[in-house]
């Protein structure tokens, strides 16, 4: 049998801004709202108005969608051209990053992954750092620690990886209900950083698993 190469010069070449859209929620393993408050949107309107085929995948979204998935090509999401993948590699799961020190945590706005970890039930993490160094954080060395990244959002009481100029590392926190303030303890944490605004909160990571490998 001989194909119709007409058919073949018409088969579609690349997937649609919508079916990459999907392509990455299914990943995700996450609904479409999900998702969207994932990458920092408030809600999924956006992401509905693209599957409704009224909007296309602008670079804000791109950009949002790359910072939490740096394994995901910022021009393929643009123009469907090209790998998915910046490697051109089929990788999926959530970055991981090898750190030595608390200030390797940086690696994850501006470096490559040293691999994926695959973990059910915390696919909306935006990236898995190795705990290996000592220190008295509660966290055991070569533990896995799964972070979310806040945006701009309430912080709830709870575990934080917290990125400022004047400390980087684990830490607690709870918002004051009057001022609005981040308190912020820990162990290592410096007393001039008990009551921290959000905007000197750099960079802040919610804790949402910590996987300890290490045998007892």
């Amino acid at each position: 049998m001989t194909q119709n190469p007409n058919l073949v010069a018409d088969a579609p070449s690349k997937l649609t801004a919508w079916q990459r859209i999907e392509t990455l929620v299914k990943m995700s393993g996450m609904s479409i709202n999900a998702f969207a408050r994932c990458i920092g949107l408030s809600r999924g309107e956006n992401l509905y108005q693209i599957k409704k085929g009224n909007n296309g995948i602008s670079r804000e979204l791109a950009r949002r969608i790359v910072d939490y998935y740096p394994q995901i090509s910022f021009s393929w999401l643009m123009t469907g051209e090209g790998a998915m993948y910046v490697d051109g590699k089929s990788a999926t799961g959530i970055p991981f990053f090898n750190c030595s020190c608390p200030e390797d945590i940086h690696r994850i706005a501006n470096g490559e992954p040293d691999g994926y970890v695959a973990m059910p039930g915390l696919e909306d993490c935006c990236a898995v750092i190795a705990h290996n160094w000592r220190d008295k954080d509660g966290f055991p060395e070569g533990s896995y620690i799964f972070l979310h990244r806040m945006d701009n959002r309430y912080v709830r009481m709870g575990q934080y990886f917290l990125i400022s100029d004047q400390y980087v590392g684990a830490c607690y926190i709870r918002t004051l209900s009057k001022t609005r303030k981040l308190k912020v303890t820990g162990s290592k944490v410096p007393a001039t950083l008990n009551h921290l605004n959000r905007e000197e909160a750099r960079t802040l990571y919610q804790i949402r698993g910590v996987l300890n490998l290490v045998e007892k």
